[in-house]
């Protein structure tokens, strides 16, 4: 059934009152924190939909894992957030510290669990069977695999020298913090307890398997059990998922009128196709939570400093990206790889980037608009405000020619094709290539449009407009990538693009709309 565009209309400037009008989580502590790699912020409600060219701009997906889909209004309506509030997701970012700590500590894993293996072949033929009477068979080297003999007997002693070479390897596990991915979604919700009630409908959005835990819930005495059932215990904690066989977990919290969901994951290698991958080293994963609970606890806090953002969430759909948070993010998947037993020789990429002008890029499409205005805003770096101010106040055709000087393709060559490389969010991707590397590109789209056709470029460099024509873009200029439904979008008809220099010369402002 087609929808009724007036309705919709109507739906849309309902929303926008009501989201102008009032907070997120209103008394609660914010919980977008100044290291956030990604900050996406949509809207709940059952007649609301995201718009085509939200997504047209290239950014990272949410995982499954929240079950929230893309964080479109319906998913997150049934969630149970409120309707017609803002909600917003975070990519947390480790911080440069805890991955120098964490590169250290795999490297010492490693060492300990190779002499585990060394000193525990001594034991003999019934070693997996010691381990089985310690409740480890998967901490040894050699045994996660392996039949259970049955002609082995229980020697007290040998039993007692597999628990003293262990001892090493679980100490280890309570210092070493593999890079995790962690992803918060948060908002205000009107209906308490609806995840409780109706989870059962929410699991199929995710494929990879859910175990949903409730504070009534008996837990089986597996690995990862301490860990859940100390989450369980925290106050506001409503329910805990375990995914994907363990290697992901859901924290679900309602904190007065706030639903928080918290979700960790380590990355899932095997899909990443990663050679050398060690499945006996994935099998310490449970134990390494139930050895670092604290962890978990310390992850789930308010951040300590809070975030300025580029955009207001209230105003419309929103993301927010920034490049030295994701490129933090990035080094975390080669770390978590180098525990999972893949090497990423770092020294045989190739990386090679025009200068970077810009640290932070958000961009919006506002409410009551049909989805059909985009508004961005770049944050210069040092470098940036330079090349930006460098012609001085002069018209804008004059300034483009040698603002566009600088600009080259950018090159990306992983050290290899697969494992780390499949889990960059930054390193070669469009983000990087087209949102970040980007700004040098513009001024040559600028120029081939305004030689096309004489009149289309009005204004000073600080503040200029641009009647962008449809059809293909005027020259030889190719796309950079990600942003080809967008250009197809250019294609269809005329726009108009409005570029200003704001905040005292550190952020640049776009705004696309339709002529």
């Amino acid at each position: 059934m087609a929808k009724n565009p007036r309705a919709h209309s109507l739906a849309i400037l309902g929303a926008t009152a009501l989201l102008t009008s009032c907070g997120v989580g209103k008394g609660a502590p914010d919980w977008i924190g100044a290291d956030a790699a990604v900050v996406r912020c949509t809207v709940a409600g059952p007649n609301l939909s995201l718009p085509r060219m939200f997504d047209e701009v290239p950014s990272p997906a949410v995982p499954t894992g929240l079950y929230a889909r893309t964080m479109d209004p319906i998913a997150l309506d049934q969630l149970g957030f409120e309707r017609d509030r803002a909600v917003c997701a975070t990519l947390q970012a480790p911080d440069t510290a805890q991955l120098d700590a964490a590169a250290i500590a795999i490297d010492e894993l490693h060492t300990t669990r190779s002499e585990l293996s060394r000193q525990a072949r001594k034991l003999g033929r019934c070693l997996c069977s010691y381990a089985d009477a310690l409740d480890s068979r998967t901490m040894v080297p050699g045994c996660a695999d392996q039949p259970t003999r049955l002609d082995c007997e229980l020697e007290t002693e040998q039993v007692s020298a597999l628990a003293t070479l262990l001892a090493p390897l679980r100490a280890k596990l309570e210092t070493t913090q593999v890079p995790r991915v962690h992803w918060r979604l948060f908002g205000r919700t009107d209906r308490i307890g609806r995840f409780v009630a109706r989870y059962e409908d929410l699991l199929g959005r995710h494929p990879g398997g859910s175990e949903v835990y409730l504070r009534k819930t008996p837990l089986p005495p597996h690995a990862g059990m301490k860990l859940i059932s100390a989450l369980l215990a925290i106050e506001h904690v409503v329910a805990v998922v375990r995914q994907d066989g363990g290697r992901a977990l859901l924290v679900v919290r309602e904190i007065d009128d706030d639903l928080i969901l918290d979700h960790f994951a380590y990355p899932d290698w095997l899909a990443a196709g990663a050679r050398g991958f060690d499945l006996e080293l994935s099998a310490l994963l449970p134990y390494l939570d139930d050895a670092q609970i604290d962890r978990y606890r310390a992850a789930l806090a308010p951040p300590t400093q809070t975030r300025e953002l580029l955009f207001e969430p209230r105003k419309g759909y929103m993301v927010e990206l920034d490049r030295a948070a994701l490129d933090r993010v990035d080094r975390g998947m080669v770390l978590a790889a180098r525990f999972a037993g893949q090497h990423y020789d770092e020294t045989k990429e190739v990386r090679v980037l025009p200068p970077l002008l810009i640290d932070r890029f958000a961009h919006q499409v506002p409410y009551g608009t049909e989805g059909t205005v985009l508004r961005v805003r770049a944050r210069l770096t040092d470098e940036g405000r330079e090349w930006i101010a460098g012609p001085g106040k002069v018209a804008a055709y004059e300034a483009l020619t040698n603002l566009g000087q600088s600009d080259f393709t950018p090159q990306f060559e992983p050290a290899s094709q697969v494992g780390a490389a499949q889990l960059f969010l930054l390193r070669g991707r469009p983000i990087e290539q087209t949102l970040f590397a980007g700004a040098t590109a513009l001024p040559q789209v600028l120029m081939a449009i305004e030689i096309a056709a004489s009149g289309s470029l009005k204004g000073d460099i600080d503040d200029f407009q641009v009647a962008v024509p449809s059809g293909p873009l005027p020259g030889e200029l190719q796309n950079r990538p990600g942003v080809q439904e967008l250009r197809e979008r250019l294609s269809i008809s005329p726009h108009e693009l409005a570029v200003e220099v704001v905040e005292g010369g550190s952020v640049i402002q776009l705004e696309l709309e339709p002529r």
